[in-house]
């Protein structure tokens, strides 16, 4: 990207594989109140011709960091694989990285549970937006900065000037916007990633960077790197915008503008002499301290570092992968993974690249109703489901006190004619006009099961 300075427009999908990546999957078993976790680990560098991963040793540092999180002894190892068990309530072992927990709500009437985990990535999104443009204004300001001392003279530079100070500054910022998008929807969905590029170039092409016909070049620069098609469309984008007539001639800095060298040079040249690349140079000082060998940056690192965090269509390398398989007796009430009806188990599949995308999620909920006790007080299950589930909530946010009130009333209850006013009738002991609504919550949802008729 060091060439080319509008070119970085261009968002550019790049997959890469055979990379050694971790893999980790994470096993739930239900304890009723308490979930055993297995976790099952290794690091591999792509799979042999049979299929079996090439193993390489896991990385000693995230090793013992795992084995910290569990009890004494819980961490084996078969070979290169590494298993970790253990039983968890409430919080989960930030084992792979983030955070999670497990809550089970048990009442007489059923229980209830949910399970809830961010694996990774980073969900500061305020923070991310910010970064994301205020990269996009660094890089329009470096643009403008290296316009200036190459076509500063120009008669129509000042047309060229206000077009990079607004529209490519606000199009680089849609840019990293898309591309964020298109990021965060391909996780859920393997396309959107190629439909945001798509976006994107229509995007292009209304706002006159690009020409449905101008694809081929593009095409093939991706394809072997020949960078002389898009620095022509550069050159003649330029030329518009400097009122150069199409008839040309070209003045000479425009001219030079697809000798790559020449650009290589001009962009060096100017970057050499910008904040950035001085910031840069610091760092590389400070980090060469503890690295002798450490090699000084060229200027061009300045581009690459803000164009990397402008676009991100696709993985940027290293990606580990995650599996999360949860047991359970039928499918839950609401869930972000997949049924797997044979095994009876939800499953959630993800990468997880780095810390600057957004993590994976997991989550599902599921309840089971008490149908003895529920049939015997009201004569049918009335509460499952969600509303077995926010009966739960409710249900255990009772203090001491209210929660032996509510039970007694729940065994006084017996179906028929007086069950309704019964119910309307209870209030906690204490209650006044002012707090008198404790119970409301509870008494409505059981009164308007009762109504409901199946």
């Amino acid at each position: 990207m060091k060439t080319l300075s509008l070119a970085c427009l261009a968002a550019v999908s790049v997959l890469v594989t055979g990379c050694p990546h971790n893999d980790y999957t994470v096993e739930l078993t239900l304890r009723e109140k308490t979930i055993e976790r297995r976790l099952v680990f290794y690091r591999a560098d792509g799979t042999d011709t049979n299929g079996v991963p090439k193993y390489e040793s896991f990385p000693s540092n995230e090793l013992a960091a795992i084995t910290a999180l569990y009890p004494p002894g819980n961490v084996t190892r078969e070979g290169e694989r590494h298993f970790a068990t253990g039983e968890f309530s409430g919080a989960l072992p930030k084992d792979v990285g983030g955070a999670g927990a497990y809550n089970y709500l048990s009442t007489s009437l059923g229980n209830a549970a949910f399970y809830v985990e961010r694996f990774r990535g980073n969900d500061d999104l305020a923070a991310r937006a910010r970064e994301r443009l205020a990269a996009a204004d660094q890089l329009a300001d470096l643009v403008l900065g290296w316009s200036r001392v190459e076509f500063g003279r120009e008669p129509g530079y000042k047309n060229l000037r206000c077009f990079l100070d607004t529209e490519f500054r606000q199009d680089l910022k849609n840019l990293t916007l898309y591309s964020w998008a298109g990021e965060i929807s391909s996780a859920y969905q393997h396309e959107a990633g190629e439909e945001f590029i798509v976006r994107f170039g229509q995007y292009l092409s209304e706002r006159g960077y690009l020409k449905v016909e101008d694809a081929a070049g593009l095409v093939q620069l991706v394809a072997d790197g020949e960078a002389a098609p898009v620095l022509r469309l550069v050159q003649k984008f330029l030329a518009e915008k400097l009122g150069v007539p199409p008839a040309g001639p070209l003045p000479k800095p425009l001219a030079l503008l697809t000798d790559r060298p020449h650009l290589e040079k001009s962009w060096d040249n100017y970057l050499a002499g910008t904040g950035a690349y001085r910031a840069r140079l610091r760092q590389w000082q400070q980090e060469k301290k503890l690295k002798p060998d450490l090699e000084k940056p060229r200027p061009d690192v300045v581009l690459g570092d803000l164009v990397g965090q402008l676009v991100s269509f696709g993985p940027s390398g290293e990606e580990d992968h995650l599996t999360v398989r949860l047991g359970l007796t039928a499918a839950p009430d609401h869930t972000n993974g997949t049924w797997d009806e044979a095994r009876r188990q939800v499953v959630w599949k993800s990468n997880l690249e780095s810390t600057n995308r957004l993590p994976a999620f997991c989550y599902a909920s599921w309840s089971h109703p008490s149908e003895t006790f529920q049939r015997e007080h009201f004569g049918r299950v009335i509460l499952n489901g969600d509303e077995l589930l926010k009966y739960s909530l409710w249900r255990s946010g009772l203090a001491a006190t209210q929660s032996d009130e509510w039970e007694k009333l729940l065994l006084a209850l017996h179906p028929g004619d007086a069950l309704t006013n019964q119910l309307a009738a209870f209030q906690f002991s204490g209650a006044t006009p002012a707090n008198s609504s404790a119970a409301d919550f509870g008494k409505d949802l059981i009164k308007s099961a009762l109504e409901h008729k199946p």
